[in-house]
């Protein structure tokens, strides 16, 4: 509220035409961090870019037809959407119109939690008369019925576990999670850039292990993954950190789908990965982790061909199967990837003028860095040189 820019949006559209709403409300309420700022208005979304663009802000329109344009200022975004009613859905999409019922737009929301909204002074406006008791109680449910809710939007069967394991507390909600369960086959008819989202959500959570043995309760995780979860494994993954967000989701979908070539077959078909998630999931996989061995020179190894992220990506994965104790990871990750590598210091340059081309001079640069690798990178320049075989 206090925000400049938001200050400024608010004075644009009239402070009474424009309320924060959803997931800034509910963690403001609960003391949580804030990510998105979202908010809702009685304007239709051709007013509302036409008041942006007049007083010289970007306006860009990224769910037009859903009533949604974004507001760039100083490179901040804040999602503007016209309150709206859903008028016809097919677990995916949906047919709206644009109203000034402030209500309405609540009955159109997932959970109770999320149709809560707020204006610039603080007061918070709890349409359905539940979202301000449902959220102190930590009590996760679906406005209105779930089995309508759900077939409005098949991947709120996901958001539903995923915001129970974050915000519920108790049990969990009977009418809601039976919903779930009977509807599941819906979420065969998703795309798989919305799953992924959703299941990358739910995995880089905190309470990642938590949401997961739920899923397994449910037999959601079986109907998402072809491979058992074992929470033990899982969490000495979590407690061992990652290199990046790609690097902790790429290991967290190794272990519920198998560390073997037919992941990254099955995860590259079911999942929408960026290209450095499919690269690491690549490597990670061509190697049988559980059973090769794992000693200094082939740590090294990893960190010269493959890099850092994959070197750790792997000693991690090492570690959650049991194949490293705590000290031996430790061990190899400080004496090795904390350590660093030097460069190689022979290039191609220095096998050519010796009369190497081709494949042969590629196979002797290889030769000639193992030999580096293997004197744990001790090797002189001049050491290596003199190493060179004559070209026959």
């Amino acid at each position: 509220m206090s925000n400049l820019e938001t200050r400024k949006i608010f004075r644009i559209l009239g402070k009474d035409s424009v309320r924060f709403v959803g997931g800034c409300v509910r963690n403001a309420l609960l003391g949580e961090v804030i990510g998105d700022i979202d908010l809702a208005t009685s304007l239709p979304p051709q007013n509302v870019t036409e008041r942006l663009l007049k007083n010289g802000i970007k306006s860009i329109p990224t769910g037009i037809q859903h009533g949604t344009v974004t507001a760039v200022i100083n490179g901040k975004s804040y999602e503007i959407t016209t309150l709206r009613i859903d008028m016809d859905t097919d677990g995916r999409h949906a047919s709206v119109t644009f109203s000034a019922d402030w209500q309405e737009d609540a009955k159109r929301r997932d959970f109770t939690m999320n149709a809560l909204y707020a204006d610039m002074d603080g007061h918070v406006y709890d349409p359905l008369g539940s979202g301000i008791s449902d959220l102190k109680q930590r009590k996760v449910k679906f406005v209105g019925d779930p089995y309508l809710r759900i077939k409005e939007d098949y991947l709120r069967i996901l958001r539903f576990f995923r915001f129970h394991t974050q915000y519920g507390k108790g049990r969990i909600n009977a009418k809601g999670y039976r919903a779930c369960l009977d509807l599941k086959d819906g979420l065969k008819s998703l795309s798989k850039e919305r799953v992924t989202q959703e299941l990358s959500k739910i995995l880089l959570s905190p309470f990642a292990v938590r949401g997961l043995n739920i899923l397994t309760s449910c037999d959601l995780l079986p109907f998402l993954f072809r491979h058992g979860f074992e929470p033990k494994v899982f969490q000495r993954l979590i407690d061992r950190g990652a290199e990046d967000i790609d690097t902790a989701l790429v290991g967290r979908l190794i272990l519920l789908s198998g560390a073997s070539p037919k992941t990254f077959e099955m995860l590259t078909k079911s999942l929408v990965l960026n290209k450095n998630q499919v690269r690491l999931l690549a490597r990670a996989t061509a190697i049988k982790i559980k059973t090769i061995r794992i000693d200094l020179l082939n740590v090294r190894k990893w960190m010269v061909y493959d890099g850092v992220a994959q070197c750790r990506l792997r000693l991690d994965l090492a570690y959650a199967y049991g194949r490293l104790n705590l000290s031996e990871h430790r061990r190899f990750v400080e004496g090795v990837i904390e350590a660093g590598i030097p460069d190689f210091p022979i290039k191609g340059g220095d096998l050519s003028r010796k009369g190497y081309q081709g494949p042969a001079l590629g196979e002797e640069l290889d030769r000639l860095k193992r030999l580096w690798i293997q004197s744990g990178f001790l090797k002189s320049r001049e050491e290596l040189i003199s190493a060179i075989r004559a070209k026959a």
